[in-house]
């Protein structure tokens, strides 16, 4: 069985191969549905960002009585005689053409932030210090050469790289590319999911139970997670305990799928098909993970399409869907890897647990912060691989390394659940 980390890599490493060797469709998709879809090719600034100097500040921009050279520089310089009187000479606003005003030696301009520098303008003063009489302002404190000002393309030159590719696309990326005017952005097409559940004792959440049936949750967290991993979703249904029909819906799925996620089905009981139908239908290239809960764990390809299998019981669907699954879904979306990777953080445990489990175990927890703001996590009741309420509450996982006892107060290693 392999550990959590060997099985991560290998699995990453595994997309990446198999979308190096997918071609990929890519769409000019609108800002506005850009959020979280990967780039698809580098997007290079069209303008120099800030698009010309401007002020940082609501104040006054001015051209120091000092007569030092203007060029655009921050020499540490300051104007010795800042007591000294400017002139007022006009007013600018932001969104305002500043072409009409032009500032000599000891005269100002009242100025707001984002506002356009005047030219001869070698600094900008904060309203709150100065003094302004009539048509006349002293500043009360030293003004520094270049103070306040944002210079025209000190974050980024036209031409220049501006997002690169591959990858996430989060609010921060789609609001630079908006600061460039594009209104559309190349992504790659979403990746399409079926999902299935297996097993003959489920039913759907509207029909009537009978001896022996539950309802399928599994199938139905997992649509869920996919939709807020922007993939297009095509629900399975419940596949029967039955190797033909299993067999053929995999086949079936496989032809108009990127991606297929089972949950069920593949563990080592006679009632266990998938893992089987895999094997007839394609390759199966990894199973069973040193993980509590979630053992039962495989990859493999049938054809074109990716399939995940993960356990059948909820919390094991649950936890190896955020620790394998949605890193695995977002390699393939086009994400690098540092960006796929499970998000992990520390937090100092509120329990104890002397228990020793030879697995590595992840618990539902919850993570809380200190008056001293020091990180806590705490265990969970119902740590059962059936209880998925606990998963309800929980907004960390812990990891637990194996045959290790956890005392209060000791570092622990954990995954935000989002």
């Amino acid at each position: 069985m392999l550990d959590y980390a060997s099985a991560l890599s290998q699995l990453l490493t595994h997309m990446e191969v198999l979308r190096a060797d997918a071609p990929r469709t890519v769409m000019h998709t609108p800002l506005f549905d850009a959020m979280g879809l990967a780039l698809a090719h580098d997007v290079v600034a069209q303008h120099d960002m800030p698009l010309f100097d401007n002020s940082a500040m609501d104040g006054y921009a001015l051209h120091l009585h000092t007569n030092t050279p203007i060029d655009g520089s921050i020499d540490g310089s300051t104007d010795a005689s800042f007591e000294a009187p400017y002139e007022l000479v006009g007013r600018i606003a932001a969104g305002q053409d500043a072409a009409q005003i032009q500032l000599s030696a000891g005269q100002a301009a009242r100025i707001f932030t984002g506002a356009p520098l005047p030219a001869g303008a070698n600094a900008v003063v904060p309203q709150e210090c100065v003094q302004v009489i009539d048509n006349q302002m002293v500043c009360t404190s030293a003004v520094m050469i270049g103070q306040h000002i944002r210079l025209r393309g000190e974050d980024v030159r036209a031409g220049d790289v501006l997002l690169q590719a591959p990858q996430l696309l989060r609010p921060a990326a789609i609001g630079l590319a908006a600061s460039q005017g594009y209104a559309n952005l190349p992504t790659f097409a979403p990746l399409r999911v079926t999902v299935f559940s297996s097993g003959n004792e489920l039913i759907e959440p509207n029909q009537t139970l009978h001896a022996g049936q539950i309802f399928d949750a599994n199938r139905h967290q997992m649509l869920g997670w996919l939709r807020s991993l922007h993939c297009v979703v095509m629900d399975g249904g419940i596949l029967p305990d039955a190797p033909a029909a299993t067999e053929s819906a995999l086949r079936t799925a496989a032809a108009n799928s990127d991606v297929i996620l089972t949950s069920g089905g593949v563990s080592v009981g006679e009632e266990d098909h998938l893992k089987a139908a895999l094997e007839a239908s394609g390759t199966l290239t990894q199973w069973k993970l040193a993980i509590k809960p979630g053992k039962p764990f495989a990859w493999g390809q049938i054809e074109r399409a990716t399939v995940l299998m993960l356990p059948g019981n909820p919390v094991s669907t649950f936890v190896t869907f955020k620790l394998l699954v949605e890193p695995a879904l977002k390699i393939l979306q086009g994400y690098v890897a540092a960006q796929a990777m499970p998000r992990m953080s520390r937090a100092r445990a509120d329990f104890t647990q002397t228990r020793l489990e030879p697995r590595r175990e992840f618990l539902r927890g919850v993570l809380r912060m200190d008056t001293d703001g020091e990180f806590w996590v705490s265990r969970l009741p119902n740590q059962g691989s059936h209880m998925l309420s606990a998963c309800v509450v929980a907004n960390v996982l812990i990891d637990v390394l194996p045959n290790t006892p956890i005392a209060h107060g000791d570092a622990l290693t954990i995954y935000p659940i989002e």
